[in-house]
């Protein structure tokens, strides 16, 4: 009797190996794709070296220039001394930084265009070139200067506009209030003021007829008075309360109206009858006796 026992609960049966298919060789007429070496047997580039880098490939005509790697570590090295911004003073390191980023190295290419629209108060010629040089010096992009003119240029267009627009309400402001003083005699004032003016221009040899002509002359109350109280104290303007009305007048004709037979000879000092002229207007408007 055989006294071996044989637990089948615990013997297990082993799966048979599956057998792993053989990888593919290439075919005789198709050879296995080998990568081009970086470097040849001298230690320089292979061509076209870098084209095995995608990344490198925007680069790719300023990396054939290399052909070997102590050059572009060399490119390398002087790019990080590149690093930051030069000091002005240092003209070949500043060189060196236009040409690295792309700067004209013309001084005259960095000059600043005058833009379009710009107010003559504003503009400046002799700083827009001195501002030229200043960037060049500095290495500051033509593109940002021309846009620096453009924002400076909106700018002072929006500010001479103001400037306009409050000084034609400072004149509308004290015009009115002249008005309110003077009331009736207003106009009569005002052409006291204008031929008090004109005579001292003339004595003077000033034209003052811009002055004269300018709406700005109202727009200072006190001067206004100053020059009707100077009129009357000189006796070259009495205030309207001392003079004829019809005197006034005629003067006033003699002085603005084109169709007055004195008034071509009053407003040309060449003209013959000038001096004639003159004389009757002092007599009716200043009351003088001839």
């Amino acid at each position: 009797m055989n006294n071996t026992t044989h637990d089948t609960d615990t013997e297990h049966t082993l799966p048979p190996m599956q057998e792993v298919p053989p990888m593919p060789l290439p075919a005789a007429d198709e050879p296995a794709s080998v990568p081009a070496p970086l470097m040849d047997e001298q230690g320089a580039f292979t061509p076209g070296w870098f084209s095995r880098f995608e990344e490198l490939q925007p680069y790719a005509a300023s990396l054939s220039k290399f052909r070997r790697p102590e050059a572009l570590a060399k490119s390398y090295a002087s790019l990080e001394r590149m690093k930051g911004y030069p000091d002005p003073a240092d003209a070949p390191r500043m060189a060196a930084f236009r040409a690295a980023v792309g700067l004209p190295g013309d001084a005259a290419e960095f000059a600043i265009t005058r833009p379009e629209d710009t107010p003559d108060e504003i503009w400046n010629d002799q700083l827009a070139g001195a501002l030229s040089q200043v960037a060049y010096e500095y290495g500051v992009p033509p593109k940002a200067m021309e846009a620096l003119a453009a924002r400076y240029s909106e700018e002072g267009r929006r500010f001479v506009a103001d400037c306009h627009r409050r000084e034609g309400a400072a004149i509308a402001e004290a015009d009115a209030a002249l008005q309110q003083e003077w009331g009736g005699a207003y106009e009569a004032n005002m052409d006291t003021i204008a031929s008090f003016l004109s005579t001292m221009g003339e004595r003077a040899g000033v034209d003052v007829r811009a002055l004269v002509e300018n709406p700005a002359l109202r727009a200072n109350p006190d001067f206004a008075r100053l020059m009707l109280e100077a009129a009357s104290l000189t006796q070259e303007a009495p205030l309207h309360t001392g003079n004829r009305p019809e005197g006034r007048e005629e003067a006033h004709r003699i002085a603005h109206d084109p169709t007055h037979p004195l008034h071509e000879a009053y407003m040309r000092t060449n003209h013959p009858q000038h001096r004639y002229a003159n004389e009757q207007y002092d007599r009716l408007a200043f009351g003088r006796s001839l």
